[in-house]
């Protein structure tokens, strides 16, 4: 999960500003993850994407797997564009 975190934020850094955006755009954020406890235990490498912003709304779910069985975390999230 230390590794994984990183690495599914890294890569929704990338979407958000190949649109314009960043973290401070994202106003929900949902989490699937196979081991949550794990998660929680490493959540603070998140707050690194958030940095001088406050953290969105989120919901955090354990899950049995997800699509691929290598893959232990997804996060999918909501952003607004600046009006």
């Amino acid at each position: 999960m230390a590794s994984a975190i990183p690495r599914v934020y890294k890569n929704l850094q990338e979407t958000l500003e190949a649109n314009g955006l960043t973290f401070a755009n994202v106003v929900k954020e949902n989490v699937y993850a196979t081991d949550l406890g794990d998660f929680i235990q490493n959540k603070n490498l998140r707050k690194q994407f958030y940095v001088n912003t406050p953290l969105p709304a989120a919901t955090w779910v354990q899950v049995q797997r997800l699509y691929s069985p290598a893959v232990i975390l997804e996060v999918e999230l909501i952003a607004e564009y600046p009006r």
